[in-house]
């Protein structure tokens, strides 16, 4: 299940495509179960779909169009005098997508249209006799219920976004963590090359050192240019160890 998450969030037009097609289908469904005859009710239903399709496309190039286009259509909705209806999964998902992706004004955007839906809908029903029998606690109730679904999608978007946050800090550790034992590893090679070249240096000035005291009484010459090769080979430990400090150094 996290391999194919992973996969669709690498290719998002799959996602908005795969949206766009649904919710064009759930406009036709709609359009469908309306009686009588096709109509302007009918072609409202269509249009609406078509249009949240369209917004599931551009909502990634157009964040702040895309919400204030899903709010203008939930708000139209209301207005026109529909109840809540399959066609707000719409609403729904940009909620959560303007909190998750969007820009905090974008989501600030969605947030505000979530919290006026419920009066809205309480002043919509005042309006045409469908609220007219409610009490004002029940008028109250449905004001807060009426957004609860909008709000806790636009929530889920913020812990979304919260978890990417989350996982993209891990991610930039891990590399981290990767970079750094790579650098070790050749830091730890290069130690024991040179730890290889100062162990020879040093066998062969012990060699030499001997070959020397045996050679002293019989040719001094001989031996005083294997000191005088002791001696080089001494610098090059030198070198060598003054490298090996600089690799092991932080």
């Amino acid at each position: 299940m996290y391999r194919l998450h992973a996969w669709f969030l690498r290719r998002p037009g799959i996602g908005d495509g795969a949206w766009a097609m649904g919710l064009f289908l759930l406009g036709w469904w709609a359009a469908a179960g309306r009686p009588g005859p096709f109509g302007p009710p009918q072609l409202g239903c269509l249009a609406v779909g078509c249009a949240f399709a369209v917004l599931m496309l551009v909502r990634r190039r157009h964040p702040g169009l895309a919400v204030l286009g899903g709010i203008a259509l939930g708000f139209g909705q209301l207005a026109a005098g529909a109840g809540p209806g399959l066609l707000q999964v719409g609403c729904l998902v940009l909620a959560r997508w303007a909190s998750c992706f969007g820009s905090p004004r974008v989501a600030l955007a969605a947030c505000a249209g979530a919290l006026a839906v419920g009066p809205l809908a309480v002043a919509r029903g005042l309006a045409d006799g469908s609220l007219g029998s409610f009490s004002a606690g029940q008028l109250l109730l449905v004001t807060v219920t009426y957004p609860v679904p909008f709000l806790l999608c636009w929530a889920w978007g913020l812990w979304s976004r919260a978890r990417r946050a989350e996982l993209a800090a891990l991610a930039d550790r891990a590399a981290t963590a990767r970079a750094e034992l790579a650098r070790e590893a050749v830091r730890t090679r290069m130690a024991e090359e040179l730890h290889d070249v100062i162990t020879h240096d040093l066998t062969a000035m012990t060699v030499q050192a001997g070959g020397a005291q045996y050679v002293l009484p019989v040719n001094p010459r001989l031996a005083g240019e294997a000191v005088h090769g002791i001696g080089d080979q001494g610098r090059r430990v030198l070198t060598e160890l003054a490298r090996l400090e600089r690799v092991l150094s932080p």
